[in-house]
């Protein structure tokens, strides 16, 4: 039984490093994510293009009979 303390040791090494480089994948992708979210919460607040204005949504008026999709066109 003395001569299997070795492998035991080894075997609770090998599990320590497997554990800590699981640890420190799951730290750098939840890195990765919170940047990815702010990136988004950012360009989410970056006021319209001039070529693309936006409107106000109380502003717009219902849409004409023509201006529907599937409308018929004259």
């Amino acid at each position: 039984m003395p001569a299997n303390w070795g492998f035991v040791a080894a075997a609770y090494g090998l599990a320590a490093v497997a554990i800590f480089v699981y640890w420190y994948r799951l730290v750098k992708k939840e890195r990765e994510l919170a940047a990815l979210r702010r990136s988004t919460a950012e360009r989410s607040r970056e006021p319209s293009r001039a070529g693309h204005p936006r409107s106000e949504p109380g502003s717009r008026g219902p849409l004409q009979q023509s201006q529907r999709p599937g409308a018929p066109r004259s």
